[in-house]
């Protein structure tokens, strides 16, 4: 798998954004080794908020009262979704 160029790569992050950098990489033919600080791939922002990556859509579903409010925006036509 080793071509002119290609390079041994360090992804510091094994969140959805580090993982998805490192496949890529991976599928250009570099060498990847993704480190993380967190002990399980599942404790990180990404699984703590749904996974919601779009700042202009974060809103922490672990807040107090979100369901609630959640179901208060699906009837608000102007409501942020």
């Amino acid at each position: 798998m080793s071509r002119a160029g290609s390079r041994h790569v360090v992804v510091c992050g094994a969140g959805i954004i580090g993982l998805c950098c490192a496949r890529e990489l991976r599928a250009r033919g570099h060498k990847v080794t993704v480190v993380d600080r967190a002990p399980a791939v599942r404790d990180g922002c990404s699984f703590g908020n749904a996974g919601m990556i779009t700042p202009s859509h974060f809103v922490p579903l672990a807040a107090p009262g979100m369901v609630a409010l959640g179901l208060k925006w699906m009837f608000d036509p102007k409501s942020p979704f």
